[in-house]
């Protein structure tokens, strides 16, 4: 049961006597106390953009986005991309948001918590326009650019400010308490005061308690002291250079100390990072602008510089902008990110490709022939035809007639229905029925063309021989046209570099390699006879 408040402590004693005595000094020089208004002067508002996200979010992004869009770099970007993706969300915004990009004042995003498993479902998202907008007509464009089946909700703030609510309850979905304080009180107050590009924080608490422990990553132990931290919130200024602050929010000097440490440890890593793709980067010729602004990079890396201010740590960086192709080594990164995704999802065809091949076997005890052939020994159809059960396309592979050629009646219309695993991405143009992913056929390769292979049979080991590849010609997917193997002839003209400038192979083991340069003609016959006891060169 609680007691009536009595100054039954010394420490309460102590307090009150202070107060006693300060009362007295203040009287006692002729002084009259502050009134409780002046002495406690309230916190301007924030702007209505920043009223409803959590001083204790895990995730915060503020980007002034008038500003970032009308800087010149930036400007240069979306140039040099109009015909890219950017061009595409300029030329499709006015007519799906009732909004042109250039009406963008600024965009905040939140999200209060990732510790649970549905936490990174509930996103919140406030957009600032220069002139009022439409709430239907942008309420109507949201799902286009939200998962599918999300659940939002959109409350217009003021006639040019929108907030949308993805996934929120009720008691979330309120703005947030007057004087509230947390770990990202200062960056909110920093987004709130105009004078940067960019502000970013997170708040450790409400992150994956996986990244408090001492499971990370070999590299990246070092950061350690900075996910032990309250927070860390990130600013970037632009003008004629880019600025960055970094700062650690510590609850202690001694932990702030320990934060400094690491913020140099982990630009260390960067800096070793840069310096190894500058190695790689600088033999390739067609992304010279790339390395340019890659080597200024580095250099603002090693400038960085670090200090410490009571319980907070601080790297701050500057990037020179003047004079920095950014636009031409942006559409080199652009293409080069292409380039790279097509051949990681050529690579997952192959890959899926061969589980096929080898599920058939588990099934039948042996790889399928080369080609479903008839009485007379002539191919029909494709080994690709007799492994779409196990790519999910039963219903596909029981329209087929097996004794019918690829070309008949009934399997001629059949090609229409290629599926997707069979498409060389950005090649394959919507609707393509052939395919570069063949099999090498006899003389000792893995397929023949009468009977289906068995495993036992690969002498040379499974990850020492090539179960398909991709091929240096195209053909339609059902026709039983495969890469005919002869030992006399040179097999590099039997493969394609068509993914991107490399080729691609699925050895028998299941595993995929992308080849930028082919090896010699002995290593490339090694690879594909099965058991011909050849030894694999070092340049495979």
């Amino acid at each position: 049961m609680n007691q009536p408040l009595r100054f039954r402590h010394s420490a309460a004693r102590t307090a009150a006597l202070a107060l006693v005595v300060a009362l007295a000094a203040v009287v006692a020089n002729g002084l009259t106390p502050p009134s409780p208004a002046l002495a406690r002067v309230p916190a301007p508002p924030l702007p209505a953009e920043l009223a409803y996200v959590p001083h204790d979010a895990a995730l915060f992004l503020y980007v002034d986005a008038a500003r970032v869009l009308s800087h010149e770099a930036v400007k240069g970007i979306r140039t040099a991309d109009r015909k890219g993706v950017l061009g595409a969300i300029e030329a499709a915004a006015p007519q799906q948001f009732g909004m042109s990009v250039d009406d963008l004042k600024s965009v905040v995003v939140f999200v209060p918590r990732l510790t649970g498993p549905q936490d990174s479902e509930k996103v919140g998202f406030v957009v600032t326009f220069t002139k009022p907008f439409d709430k239907k007509k942008f309420e109507a464009g949201l799902p286009a650019l939200l998962p599918n089946g999300v659940k939002f909700s959109v409350s217009a703030l003021n006639d040019k400010a929108a907030l949308v609510l993805q996934n929120f309850d009720g008691k979330d979905s309120k703005p947030r308490p007057a004087g509230e304080e947390g770990p990202l009180t200062g960056a909110i107050k920093a987004a709130a005061s105009g004078k940067h590009a960019l502000v970013a924080g997170l708040t450790f608490a409400n992150l994956p308690d996986e990244l408090r422990k001492d499971n990370l990553p070999g590299p990246f132990r070092v950061a350690k002291p900075i996910f032990a931290s309250d927070a860390v919130v990130a600013t970037v200024d632009l003008g004629q250079s880019l600025d960055l602050a970094v700062t650690v929010k510590a609850a202690r000097a001694a932990q702030a100390a320990d934060a400094e440490k690491a913020l140099a440890a982990v630009t260390n890593l960067l800096t070793e990072e840069l310096t190894r793709s500058l190695v790689t980067l600088e033999k390739d010729a067609t992304v010279k602008d790339g390395v340019t602004v890659l080597k200024a990079l580095l250099a603002s890396a090693k400038r960085g510089k670090f200090e410490r201010d009571g319980t907070d740590a601080r790297v701050t960086a500057t990037l020179p902008l003047q004079g920095l192709p950014l636009a031409a080594a942006y559409t080199d990164a652009f293409k080069g990110a292409q380039q790279a995704a097509a051949r990681n999802r050529s690579a997952n065809n192959l890959k899926q490709i061969g589980l096929a091949l080898h599920n058939y076997h588990d099934t039948h005890g042996h790889f399928p022939p080369a080609a479903v052939c008839d009485k007379k020994g002539k191919p029909q159809l494709s080994w690709r035809v007799l492994i779409l059960p196990y790519i999910e396309q039963d219903k596909l592979y029981k329209e087929f007639k097996l004794d019918e050629p690829w070309d008949g009646p009934n399997n001629k219309k059949l090609l229409a229905k290629m599926p997707q695993v069979y498409a060389l991405p950005e090649v394959t143009k919507a609707g393509g029925t052939d395919t570069y992913y063949r099999a090498f056929v006899g003389n000792g390769a893995a397929f023949d063309w009468l009977t289906g292979t068995q495993i036992t049979g690969f002498a040379d080991g499974t990850s020492n021989t090539v179960l398909c590849a991709t091929g240096a010609a195209a053909v339609p997917w059902t026709k039983p046209d495969e890469l005919e193997f002869d030992p006399e002839k040179d097999p590099t003209k039997l493969f394609g570099l068509v993914v991107n400038g490399t080729a691609q192979v699925t050895m028998c083991d299941g595993s995929v390699r992308t080849l930028a340069k082919l090896p010699s003609k002995e290593t490339l016959k090694a690879l594909i006879t099965r058991s011909g006891g050849e030894v694999i060169g070092n340049d495979f």
